[in-house]
């Protein structure tokens, strides 16, 4: 790892630190609630998160973009962009419950190099970098061995697929897998790279829902793409199709498009 990109990597665990201090500061207090656009709720807690990893990228990094879910992005067309989702799983995190996370990517020209999911609720980290093996507290996170979807553990959010083909795909695949459950938040991705997991599907997703995901599933041993199989930029339509190895991920993408 050379020395720039050791430091983007300790800029990044600063971010999520940050991310963690700030997010459980409003946790399990009372929070006023607000709808966006799309309905989805939105609290202070969202908002003054991703300022606050805003604010430190400006002034480390005025060249780089910046794309969030709260607020317009910044620099667009910039060659490294952090992708940043303050509060994953907002809903979870009003409800006081535990499995919302900090998502926090790195990006370059669209693909992601360094990838972090943050809950600090559970106290847990996941840290992923491409090429290079992902950790979890700072020790080895590796995916299941679990090749065949009959002794597979699947876990979805259920609720937002967007195309009935996608939607009866996961209804065969849960009728096949040993357990499912639906719900988890960006958490249900962490579990995955640390091999507790077999199996996540969702869809609707938007890039700074997805982007940190990636390097954290592939440097634990994990596959993850779009529901053709494809992998996740930038530019991915909102699908996403993650799991223990290749050999399990090809019955799944076969299934789904039957």
């Amino acid at each position: 790892m050379n020395n720039s990109f050791q430091e983007y990597l300790n800029f990044a665990n600063k971010l999520a630190d940050a991310a963690g201090i700030t997010s459980m500061e409003y946790f399990r207090t009372s929070l006023s609630i607000d709808n966006k656009s799309d309905e989805s709720p939105v609290t202070i807690a969202d908002k003054n998160t991703e300022l606050k990893i805003r604010s430190m990228i400006e002034k480390k990094y005025p060249n780089h973009g910046i794309l969030g879910e709260e607020f317009d992005s910044i620099n667009p067309e910039a060659e490294f962009i952090w992708v940043v989702d303050p509060i994953d799983g907002t809903r979870s995190y009003i409800a006081g419950h535990k499995d919302f996370g900090n998502l926090i990517s790195l990006t370059q020209n669209k693909k992601p190099i360094i990838g972090i999911i943050n809950c600090p609720a559970h106290n847990e980290r996941w840290v992923g970098i491409k090429n290079l093996n992902s950790t979890i507290n700072q020790k080895p996170a590796k995916s299941s061995n679990v090749t065949n979807i009959e002794n597979a553990y699947l876990f979805t959010s259920g609720l937002y697929f967007d195309e009935p083909i996608l939607r009866s795909a996961v209804e065969k695949i849960n009728n096949k897998v040993r357990y499912f459950r639906y719900g988890g938040d960006c958490y249900m991705y962490g579990m995955l790279a640390s091999g507790l997991i077999d199996i996540v599907i969702e869809d609707t997703l938007k890039v700074h829902d997805y982007m940190a995901l990636v390097n954290v599933i592939e440097g634990a041993g994990g596959i993850i793409t779009d529901k053709f199989g494809t992998e996740i930029t930038a530019d991915s339509q909102g699908s996403v199709v993650a799991s223990a190895n290749q050999e399990l991920h090809s019955q799944l993408i076969s299934l789904i498009n039957q």
